[in-house]
């Protein structure tokens, strides 16, 4: 895959495998134990789903790559209980995975039944312990959120790192991501932009984001034409 560093300027290269991971690695490098970080592809209109309802019709070049990258940086993988619905969803191979949910509605999952302990966490209000019983059984550890906090991700990010969870990268959806910016809990923004105009599809923020300035720390492209952004994003 040809790849062209465009901020810093290196390349252009051809790379894949390992050699693809590893540059990959040094230049989506993060400093600290604890970090958040958001990583989405979007169409140029800013959707991030096409026709099925889901990434994938977004996704080439090394935006896999990528994801399994940044993946491997973190201590846990979050996302909102709609993208569980929307996607199914499956276990990463290189942390576990977190679904934030207000309700205990998993419904469409592809979980496995034999995953190991906490491979699958779900963070959840206790009044929503039981609905997600009922659906994952004891695949899933619950991490029980204060009274009164359900829907805050002031509280999600709080019981991720309470149970160890530092360094955490959000894959979404739209609504989750939206919450975590306006919250000022985001420290980048993975921004990768497929070059493709689709429509309808769910809409990269939602609900009331305040007007936020990000910095460009990185920029890639490749031989797909999708560019892979990396926004600083400050904290409040």
């Amino acid at each position: 895959m040809r790849v062209t560093g465009l901020v810093p300027a290196t390349g252009p290269l051809d790379l894949s495998g390992e050699a693809l991971d590893g540059w990959l690695t040094e230049r989506y490098a993060l400093d600290g134990s604890e970090w958040l970080r958001l990583n989405l592809i979007t169409a140029l209109g800013g959707q991030i789903t096409g026709p099925s309802g889901g990434s994938n019709d977004l996704a080439d070049g090394i935006d896999r790559p990528l994801l399994r990258v940044l993946r491997a940086a973190a201590d846990v993988v979050l996302v909102g209980a709609a993208s569980v619905r929307a996607e199914g969803y499956t276990i990463p191979r290189r942390a576990p995975l977190a679904v934030a949910t207000t309700t205990g509605d998993l419904a469409g999952h592809r979980f496995p039944a034999d995953l190991g302990p906490g491979r699958l966490l779900v963070v959840c209000p206790d009044s929503a312990r039981r609905r997600v019983t009922a659906e994952l059984g004891d695949r899933a550890t619950v991490l029980p959120l204060p009274d009164g906090s359900a829907g805050d991700v002031r509280a999600v990010v709080a019981a991720l790192r309470g149970a160890g969870h530092g360094r955490i990268v959000c894959e979404g959806g739209g609504h989750l991501a939206s919450r975590l910016v306006a919250a000022g809990l985001v420290d980048e923004f993975d921004h990768s932009i497929a070059p493709v105009l689709v429509s309808p599809g769910a809409p990269l923020t939602t609900g009331d984001v305040p007007l936020t300035h990000a910095e460009l720390t990185g920029l890639v492209l490749d031989e797909t034409d999708r560019l892979y952004a990396r926004w600083a994003l400050p904290r409040r």
